[in-house]
């Protein structure tokens, strides 16, 4: 009888150490699922601050770079024009009858003047990228390289433009400009062409110029890439919208960006 007592009490002993046992593993399965919960909720937090962070930071340089344009603007066009108007003023005498040809070419500066002042107004409004579509906000950059008469560009387009969020068009833009902006400051071209394509949910924005061309280094993932702050923050970007940004060039051949962004369904 002691004999089977003692075996029950074994058995009963085991059972409950197997018991504590599945206990324990199942309260550091549980204590070790919240560390990752944890971590993946602190890194999901973290990727939406640094998206919004780059999204704040896009848009102050959407307006500096406007604020730049209207100062250009102003001085090289604006101020011009209405110096000839006053120009042709002082020289009308008081008696000239009022179909003079310096009163009407006076009338023509005025009204082009006023319709100059309206296009930087318009500009000056810090949500134009997001009232427009995406072809029209890289147009009106294309408009201003022409308007500039140093630089010979081109703006091609083809299919149609899905639907996106003001915040990815933003970015996607800010990141053209970016492009556009390094071809005419570094690039030494003659002519830069700005190549949009919508095609199955996807848009591709080629930036193009028949500059001097630079040596490309290639990282482990292929993914072309040029070293620098402000090829680091396009590249930074086009990763929080989930595109890939390219980057082709040879020595006197020119260069091409180029984004890749799929667009969800």
């Amino acid at each position: 009888m002691f004999a089977s007592d003692e075996k029950i009490f074994i058995a009963v002993v085991s059972t409950t150490a197997v018991m504590i046992l599945l206990v324990c593993v199942v309260l550091a399965a549980i204590i070790k699922y919240q560390i990752r919960l944890r971590k993946h909720l602190q890194e999901v937090s973290n990727l939406k601050i640094s998206y919004q962070e780059e999204l704040f930071k896009a848009q102050l340089e959407v307006q500096e770079q406007t604020l730049h344009y209207v100062s250009e603007e102003i001085h090289d066009n604006i101020g011009q024009i209405l110096s000839l108007v006053r120009l042709n003023l002082s020289t009308i005498k008081i008696l000239e009858v009022q179909n003079s040809p310096k009163i009407q070419s006076s009338k023509q500066l005025l009204d082009q003047a006023i319709e100059d002042l309206r296009s930087l107004s318009k500009r000056l409004n810090s949500n134009y990228v997001s009232q427009k579509t995406l072809s029209e906000s890289l147009k009106l950059q294309v408009n201003y390289i022409e308007k500039t008469g140093a630089f010979l560009a081109t703006f091609e387009t083809s299919g149609e433009e899905p639907t996106i969020s003001s915040d990815i068009k933003l970015i996607i833009f800010r990141i053209a400009q970016e492009a556009i902006n390094n071809a005419l400051k570094h690039s030494k071209a003659t002519h830069i062409t700005v190549v949009i394509t919508y095609s199955d949910c996807q848009i591709v924005v080629s930036i193009n110029d028949n500059g001097k061309g630079f040596l490309i280094n290639t990282q482990e993932n292929s993914d072309n890439y040029i070293t620098g702050v402000g090829m680091q923050s396009m590249q930074h970007r086009a990763k929080l919208i989930g595109a890939k940004l390219l980057v082709e060039s040879k020595i006197d051949q020119g260069s091409q960006v180029k984004l890749i962004y799929h667009s969800p369904i």
